[in-house]
């Protein structure tokens, strides 16, 4: 009976853990996605084009994928109750800075959506961090499944909120929203942090002790300075590291500007066509869980990627197809299955495979390495696919996306036969 409550009480000290987590990094999409909701009202309010609005989410995306890097690299040495705390407190004011902005200063907005985007380059490989280190190992795969979920739901609540708020024409109130929601996420976590990570580490410890004790072997070590990685871990890291590139290339692209092509290309006002976005998130919520049961089925993370790819060009070519005889309906439904197959991608790139690698690699490091890289991807994206559409139009935007995929699959498939030459010469 006392054994039974014990592991009742662990549960919930590092259930109650993995939901704060949670809660921070999907509070922190509300003022990150927030300018991307609310792009069609911004080309509007401020009278520029497609390159220009793009070009402010290409800022962000710059200083955060190259912040995520460096906080991979060095997040380590980070007192994670204060940086956290920080970076929830600096991006609120931004948002709030953003949302008294008068009219004739767009020109600043990309520059305060730069520091947003150092801001916020903190959180996911502090987080990795923070959860690999303050978790039994049976519990990584709950949390890269959790964890998975933050940016579906996250850009699925400021998407909703922005639908309503572009009814009112009032679209700085979602700039508000992220003002008062992630200063206030913030202050959770810096109330709670010490108490509830002392309790989960205990729990941690004497789970991981009973199953040490019961194990033949002893558990793989985290590589201390000077080891080297193994030669195909390595290779796996950079052809994902090349993939996360892709997968934001084509996930936050279709994030971006989803709703412009709904409303160029359909006619729908802009209140409709974010609310229609919606499917996009709503759908992508369960990429990660998909994500996780194919993986235990393949077992190989690049070949994973590839298969998503796949799906992700077939789809692409549903799309040119359909924006060619206008059909809206059939244009959403393959926009929401391309935008799973990419959050498929990116949920295995930047959290189940860091997670799953706990005892082999630093996971914040491996997590804030691969992340940067997937914005890299959302960098190009949003001023790149903007300038595209403007000078050429939408359809050769998803032909640009086709032969991404397309170059994916073939690295994936180069890659599947390879090691399956290898493995059939060893075994000879």
């Amino acid at each position: 009976m006392k054994k039974e409550k014990r592991e009742k009480r662990s549960f919930t000290a590092c259930g109650w853990l993995l939901a704060l987590c949670w809660l921070i990094y999907t509070c922190s999409l509300i003022g990150k996605v927030n300018y991307a909701a609310n792009i069609t009202q911004v080309e509007s309010f401020y009278g520029v084009s497609h390159a220009d609005a793009g070009m402010v989410s290409t800022f962000y995306f710059f200083a955060y994928g190259a912040g995520q890097i460096f906080n991979g690299v060095f997040c380590k040495k980070y007192n994670l109750k204060y940086t956290i705390f920080g970076s929830m407190l600096v991006s609120g004011e931004i948002n709030l800075a953003i949302a008294l902005l008068p009219s004739g200063y767009f020109s600043l907005i990309k520059w305060l959506w730069l520091v947003n985007g150092v801001a916020l380059s903190v959180l996911w490989p502090s987080l990795i961090r923070f959860l690999s280190e303050s978790l039994p190992r049976s519990k990584m795969s709950r949390a890269s499944v959790v964890m998975g979920t933050t940016t579906a739901t996250g850009t699925f609540l400021i998407y909703g909120l922005s639908s309503v708020y572009a009814l009112f024409d009032l679209f700085k109130l979602a700039f508000y929203t992220a003002a008062v929601a992630m200063p206030a996420a913030g202050i959770l976590w810096l109330c709670v942090y010490t108490p509830l990570q002392k309790k989960a580490l205990e729990e941690t410890a004497k789970e991981e002790a009973l199953e040490q004790a019961n194990a033949p072997v002893a558990p793989a070590k985290t590589p201390q300075k000077g080891e080297k990685i193994p030669r195909e871990l390595l290779l796996t890291i950079v052809l994902l590291g090349l993939f996360a590139v892709a997968t934001n290339f084509i996930k936050d692209g279709l994030t971006t500007w989803v709703p412009s092509i709904l409303k160029s290309s359909f006619g729908f006002s802009d209140s409709l066509s974010i609310m229609l976005t919606l499917f996009l998130p709503i759908v992508s919520i369960f990429g990660n869980i998909f994500a996780v049961t194919l993986y235990r089925r393949l077992g190989n993370f690049v070949l994973l990627c590839g298969v998503l790819f796949l799906a992700a060009g077939a789809l692409i070519g549903g799309v040119i197809g359909f924006l060619s005889v206008g059909l809206a309906v059939f244009t959403l439904i393959a926009f929401a299955l391309t935008s799973f197959c990419a959050s498929s991608s990116n949920s295995t790139i930047t959290s189940i495979f860091p997670l799953y690698m706990k005892g082999k690699v630093n996971s914040g490091l491996l997590a804030g390495v691969l992340n940067g890289c997937c914005y890299v991807g959302s960098t190009i994206s949003s001023y790149g696919l903007g300038l595209v559409a403007d000078n050429w139009g939408w359809t050769t935007v998803f032909r640009l996306l086709f032969a991404v995929c397309v170059a994916v699959v073939v690295t994936a498939l180069v890659y599947g036969v390879c090691k399956g030459t290898i493995k059939k010469k060893k075994t000879e």
